[in-house]
């Protein structure tokens, strides 16, 4: 298989909004043919696998405006400049559901949707989950419910839809054990 070499030679901010940005790219190829593409540059997000004692996952519930509904997910969010991933995924934790976790461990990494963004998602389990003593502190533009689950009714809701976003799908997956390496 043939490997062309290809270069982004320009990059112009079209739009620059508080999570993310969108460039236009401009490319050209080994063979000096150019091309163009929109893409969004987007930080780096945790995803996190939050499991109760009993074999029970940790969902939320929250409204999405993209698709005008609320859906089943797994917590998630943004990282701050400069915010380690782990520290970012105990606050988003924290945030979403009102709990900590005692147990971390990092389970994969991988892009959404790398045909048009730079957003990487690196997955986590957390277990020991102990509530938070404080109430909890979510963006204000979050509408979240937190609903536990057994393993069974998660992997479950992937198979008849219920779960819909991909970060979840894999989250629920590969952290209960799923997938097999």
């Amino acid at each position: 298989m043939k490997t062309v070499a290809i270069r982004r030679i320009k990059s112009k901010v079209i739009f620059k909004g508080h999570a993310a940005a969108l460039t236009l790219d401009t490319y050209r190829t080994a063979d000096g043919k150019t091309f163009r593409r929109e893409t969004i540059r987007h930080p780096a997000s945790v995803v996190i696998v939050p499991i109760l004692e009993g074999n029970r996952l940790l969902l939320i519930r929250q409204f999405r405006h993209a698709l005008g509904r609320y859906i089943f997910e797994i917590p998630a969010g943004t990282s701050e400049p400069s915010e380690p991933l782990l520290r970012c995924a105990k606050r988003e934790l924290a945030e979403e559901t009102g709990y900590l976790a005692k147990n971390w461990k990092r389970l994969h990494e991988f892009y959404p949707a790398p045909g048009i963004s730079t957003e990487r998602m690196v997955l986590y389990r957390a277990s020991g989950l102990a509530p938070l003593s404080r109430k909890r502190m979510k963006d204000q533009d979050e509408y979240i419910t937190p609903k536990v689950v057994s393993f069974s009714e998660a992997v479950g809701m992937v198979k008849r839809n219920a779960i819909i976003d991909a970060k979840s799908i894999l989250g629920v997956l590969i952290g209960l054990g799923r997938v097999r390496w």
